[in-house]
C-alpha cells in the first residue's frame, strides 16, 4: 500500500463500479479531487484512492470540493487518455442533481445553450438539458436533473443560475441571503449539487457506468421537503440507501472550491 505521510484516516471511499484499468468512486462533499497550491496538505480523493488500491491512480474528470457523486479514475496510466476522450464522446452522459432556489414550473425538459466566459475573457460554447424532478413554494426550492452536454468550468452552476434558479449553497453564483436562510433553518452547509450518474463508452467496447446514491446529509434534508415524493417518483435512484459522510469531510471548513467542471 502507498502510505499517506500526513497519517490521515484510512477509511475507504465507496467504489460504485470498477473494471480492468478503471474505477468509479462516490466522492463525498468537502473532499478535494486532488491537492492544489492553495491546499497542499488537504485530504483528497486522489490520495485516498491511491492508498485504497495500492497503486498510482489518475482522475479523469473533476468535481468541485463541495460537490458529491460519481468520480472516475484510471488505475492504468495507458487508459487515462482514452478514458478522457471517452468522457467527451457524443454518447457520454453525466447526470447531476441540483437543489436550487425557487419553485420551477413545467414538466418538460429545458435546454440551455449559453457560452461560458473564462477568466481570460474568452467564451466556450456550452449546452445543458434540465428537467424538474420536484418543486415547492414553501420553502421555495426545486430539485433539477441536469445533463451537461459539454464540460465547461462550473457549467451546471452557471446554467441553472442563468435560469434564475441558482444552486443552494453556492457562494460564487448563488444568493448569499437565501443561502444563509437555508443554513440557519435547515442546516444546509454545502453546495446542493450531486453527480448522480456517469456513463461513457469503454475504450475496449461496452460501457463504463455507475450511479451514486445520495449522501446522508442530502437524503436527510430532501426527505423533509414537500417535493420529496414527487422527485422520488420521477427518479427512483433517490431512494437508494444513503452513503455515510467521511468524518474529515463532515467536520472540515467550507474552503473555496477548486474550480472544477460542475
Amino acid at each position: 500500500m502507498i502510505d499517506d505521510p500526513a497519517g490521515r484516516s484510512q477509511d475507504p471511499l465507496t467504489v460504485l463500479s470498477q473494471g480492468e484499468g478503471w474505477l468509479i468512486i462516490a466522492k463525498p462533499p468537502r473532499l478535494l479531487v486532488h491537492r492544489n497550491p492553495r491546499m497542499r496538505h488537504s485530504d483528497a480523493a486522489l490520495q485516498r484512492v491511491r492508498r485504497q488500491v495500492g497503486r498510482w491512480v489518475y482522475p479523469i474528470h473533476r468535481l468541485d470540493r463541495n460537490t458529491s457523486g460519481c468520480l472516475l479514475f484510471a488505475t492504468d496510466p495507458d487508459l487515462a487518455g482514452p478514458l478522457s476522450a471517452a468522457l467527451q464522446a457524443d454518447d457520454a452522459e453525466k447526470i447531476y442533481l441540483a437543489h436550487v432556489r425557487g419553485c420551477v414550473v413545467g414538466d418538460g425538459p429545458v435546454r440551455v445553450d449559453k457560452a461560458i466566459k473564462y477568466s481570460d475573457g474568452h467564451y466556450k460554447e456550452a449546452s445543458s438539458v434540465l428537467r424538474r424532478l420536484g418543486s415547492s413554494t414553501s420553502p421555495r426550492s426545486s430539485l433539477l436533473e441536469v445533463r451537461p452536454e459539454t464540460g465547461r468550468n462550473h457549467q451546471v452552476r452557471r446554467h441553472v443560475r442563468d435560469l434564475g434558479h441558482p444552486v443552494l449553497g453556492d457562494g460564487d453564483h448563488g444568493d448569499s441571503r437565501v443561502n444563509r436562510e437555508w443554513r440557519e433553518r435547515f442546516g444546509l452547509d454545502r453546495l446542493g449539487l450531486h453527480c448522480l450518474s456517469l456513463s461513457i463508452p469503454a475504450p475496449g467496447g461496452g460501457r463504463i457506468a455507475a450511479t451514486c446514491p445520495l449522501f446522508e446529509d442530502q437524503a436527510a434534508l430532501y426527505r423533509q421537503l414537500p417535493w420529496w415524493s414527487e422527485a422520488l417518483a420521477r427518479c427512483p435512484d433517490l431512494g437508494r440507501d444513503p452513503l455515510p459522510l467521511l468524518i474529515e469531510a463532515r467536520d472540515a471548513p467550507c474552503d473555496p472550491d477548486d474550480g472544477a467542471l460542475s
